[in-house]
């Protein structure tokens, strides 16, 4: 064999060990973005005691005993506690906040498609994801979808679809989208020839 021919010989090699580790990579981010962390709730037998606090009322006078230079308890009044904001106080002023805190849970709905009927409702509770995989939880056999194409999943009080990496993209509204996107009523998502509409 020529030097000429050995050259090309490794040439191609590189190529197909670079195309190799490529999917590799791929195949491992796609599986780190889908995977689901299992949270466990903290054991009781390991949380230390709470000390018992005396109820006083919110944002009302509360009276102190103090000790003066000469030992004797001297009775203070009129010492105010600031009042307590509860942490749910901003909800009430956020709709979309105050649908989730009340436990609202959105679903999607095919109003568009090649492979599903149109007007199926998919509930999208826990999270769901969107592909021609088996196990997606909404299963699209539309050629243009990749294996895992998009998922939809919950932060905090809202709600994210995003992009899996697809060949062909997913769009909200006509948009393709990079990475994730809040949704919002009626927001319409498209992946290859089907539209979703997001409903709460």
């Amino acid at each position: 064999m020529t030097e000429t021919g050995l050259i090309i010989g490794q040439a191609v090699f590189l190529l197909l060990l670079f195309i190799f580790i490529a999917a590799v990579v791929r195949a491992s981010v796609r599986a780190l973005r889908t995977a689901e962390i299992e949270v466990l709730p903290p054991n009781p037998d390991e949380m230390p005691p709470q000390q018992p606090r005396a109820p006083t009322a919110t944002g009302q006078s509360a009276a102190q005993t103090m000790v003066g230079a000469s030992g004797a308890p001297v009775h203070v009044e009129g010492v105010r506690r600031p009042a307590v904001v509860p942490d749910d106080a901003g909800i009430a002023a956020k709709p979309e906040i105050a649908r989730a805190a009340a436990g609202v849970e959105p679903y999607l709905v095919v109003t568009r498609s090649t492979s599903l009927p149109t007007g199926t409702r998919y509930d999208v509770a826990g999270g769901a994801s969107i592909g021609r995989a088996t196990t997606a939880r909404i299963p699209v056999t539309d050629q243009f979808i990749s294996h895992t194409h998009a998922r939809v999943f919950r932060r905090g009080h809202f709600w994210f679809v995003e992009d899996l990496g697809s060949l062909n993209g997913t769009f909200v509204n006509g948009k393709r989208i990079s990475g994730e996107q809040q949704l919002h009523l009626r927001d319409e998502i498209r992946v290859g020839e089907t539209v979703l509409t997001w409903e709460e």
